[in-house]
């Protein structure tokens, strides 16, 4: 697993343009083992989720609902 040591991982996701497609990603990256809180701004694109997670699955599952992310 890819794990960050503070068990928090900080994303950017482009492409969101609404709530609706907050509600993706939160659905996606919420089934995702390990995670355990998830907050999500659509302004900024900024996504915080916090667990023991494998952020590789993560980014994974937010480009399969169709969004680009990246680590920051």
């Amino acid at each position: 697993m890819n794990n960050p040591p503070s068990g928090e991982l900080n994303l950017i996701v482009t492409g969101m343009t609404c709530q609706g497609c907050v509600g993706t990603v939160r659905r996606v990256v919420g089934a995702v083992p390990g995670v355990e809180d998830l907050a999500i701004d659509l302004d900024s694109g900024a996504v915080r989720v916090r667990g023991a997670v494998d952020a590789e699955a993560v980014m994974a599952a937010v480009r399969n609902a169709g969004y680009d992310v990246c680590r920051v």
